[in-house]
């Protein structure tokens, strides 16, 4: 989508370089599989579309940045599982101090109580 919009600003931008009667300008824009070429003179654009091979490049760089994207979401959902492992884990340990430490008072209560009494 983002690469849609840039390519629709680019042509646009072209088409307003043309009718301000810039120098010439050449413009070079690589979709799925043509590439087309937009030359634009002082009063003359002339466009050219032709299948290109160096689409095979710009989809192996695409992929290989999605590649590094995977790698770097499954790297934020690993580091996010592990926080949310840690703060189990130390709720955990939590929990059963506060449980020890309420057994201890009662123990001690009881001990009192029973003490109070015999």
């Amino acid at each position: 989508m983002r690469f849609l919009f840039a390519l629709v600003l680019g042509v646009l931008l072209c088409l307003l370089l043309a009718q301000e009667g810039s120098s010439t300008t050449t413009t070079t824009t690589t979709t799925d599989a043509t590439t087309t070429t937009t030359t634009t003179a002082s009063s003359d654009t002339t466009t050219t579309t032709t299948d290109s091979s160096s689409t095979t490049t710009t989809t192996a760089s695409s992929s290989s940045s999605s590649s590094a994207e995977a790698k770097r979401r499954r790297r934020a959902r690993r580091r996010r599982l592990a926080r949310e492992r840690r703060r189990r884990q130390e709720r955990r340990q939590r929990q059963e101090k506060r449980r020890r430490r309420m057994e201890q008072l009662l123990a001690r209560q009881r001990r009192l109580i029973n003490q109070l009494q015999g």
